[in-house]
């Protein structure tokens, strides 16, 4: 980059401020959006926000009248940057084992909000806390986040099938195990208070999380060991697990990619890391599959919504147990989630994307 680019949040205020209009930061907002689950490098979207900002502020029109829909400019703007040569994907590494108690604490907080507030409403101004109360969230978010780091973990280094193999048989007795647990938990009393203690174990999830990400080392600390060049099979490897895990290619696609870089090299006579370069560097140069990760995202939504279904329908049943408006709502918002994410799939397969 030419010149230094302001952060993300600093950008959306100017957007704002440019024309005096709320809906531009919307539309800033809306394009930043569809650039992170592409996984577009952080100063890609940066450049072109701020180039798009430029523009509103020069000729005085909004960025929807200059440019469209916000998604379908992001999209556009990432495939000319790919289709220029740019290295578009953000290969960072993904989720690690070290990271996971933290990423657990900042998703329980997350988590903490809404059971908050549904707690209050159940319970009243005056709250008998349970254990359940403190370590629902929490409980939750740990499987969470040991399934999700499972995965990326496991797909770096597997196929797509051996990665579902291996996080099925992880979370199946996660899943169970916080079956029995949550309500054990829940009648182990703790104390009387406040509905306002709830906020409490809201800040205190983050706080720690935010705690233990400042004293979490940096990855970036300069290897003192002089690096060795891979072998092709060692760079092939790396190579494949970002194409899985970056831009959710099938193993089919992942075993073409890899085999027309190792045909290339070899017809060179040279090394694939000395051809190539760096594996994360040659998979940014292809585009995701996006069609396919919603697609599977969509297929476990879909799996979680039929869940919640299927225990309001049990629980109506039993006409002697009283209904659980928590499952109420599960079966209520899940599979409006899963419909909203076979929509997006749709669209992002669909040659004329509405």
């Amino acid at each position: 980059m030419t010149r230094h680019e302001p952060p993300l949040p600093a950008l959306l205020d100017r957007f704002a401020a440019a024309r005096g209009v709320p809906a531009d930061q919307d539309w800033a907002a809306a394009a930043a959006g569809r650039f992170l689950p592409d996984d577009v490098r952080e100063e890609i979207v940066l450049r072109e926000l701020t180039e798009a900002l430029a523009a509103v502020e020069e000729s005085g029109q909004g960025p929807e009248e200059l440019f469209g829909p916000a998604a379908d400019w992001a999209r556009e703007r990432a495939a000319e940057a790919s289709a220029a040569g740019e290295s578009v994907l953000d290969t960072d590494p993904s989720l690690t084992w070290r990271a996971a108690p933290c990423n657990a604490l900042i998703i329980a907080a997350l988590f903490s909000v809404p059971f908050a507030v549904v707690f209050a409403f159940r319970d009243g101004l005056t709250v008998d806390y349970s254990w359940g109360h403190v370590l629902f969230s929490l409980v939750l978010a740990v499987v969470m986040t040991v399934v999700i780091t499972l995965w990326s973990q496991t797909i770096l280094r597997r196929s797509f099938s051996a990665t579902v193999g291996t996080v099925a048989a992880g979370a199946v007795p996660l899943v169970v195990g916080a079956g029995f647990l949550l309500p054990w938990l829940s009648e182990q009393p703790l104390f009387t208070g406040s509905v306002g203690w709830h906020a409490a174990i809201v800040a205190g999830y983050l706080g720690l999380g935010a705690l233990g990400f400042w004293l979490l080392p940096r990855d970036d600390v300069p290897d003192a060991t002089p690096a060795q060049t891979p072998d092709d099979d060692a760079w092939a490897l790396v190579l494949g697990g970002v194409l899985r895990s970056k831009l959710a290619y099938s193993d089919a696609r992942v075993r073409e990619v890899v085999d027309e870089a190792r045909a290339h090299a070899a017809a060179s006579g040279r090394p694939m890391a000395e051809e190539f370069g760096n594996p994360q560097d040659y998979a940014a140069r292809f585009r995701p599959d996006r069609g396919r990760r919603l697609r599977w995202e969509a297929i476990l939504l879909t799996a979680v919504a039929v869940y919640w279904v299927g225990k309001l329908w049990a629980q109506l049943a039993d006409r002697a147990a009283p209904l659980d408006w928590w499952t109420v709502a599960g079966a209520v918002l899940m599979p409006l989630i899963a419909w909203r994410m076979w929509r997006m799939h749709r669209r992002a397969v669909s040659p004329h994307p509405g």
